[in-house]
């Protein structure tokens, strides 16, 4: 037998992260040092241009 709802129920959603989550490593540092850039953005450009094929 059902029994229907009361019509004031209001339906819950509950959005859970599906991203698992880990402690941090025990020694870790709480707010690390931001990483130095390691390169430019034009760093390479000569040296992709010059070996490419003459007929390009």
């Amino acid at each position: 037998m059902l029994v229907p709802a009361p019509a004031t129920a209001v339906p819950v959603i509950r959005r859970r992260s599906r991203r698992a989550t880990t402690e941090p490593v025990a020694g870790s540092d709480p707010s690390p040092v931001p990483e130095a850039p390691r390169h430019t953005l034009t760093e390479n450009d000569d040296r992709l241009k010059a070996e490419k094929p003459p007929h390009y």
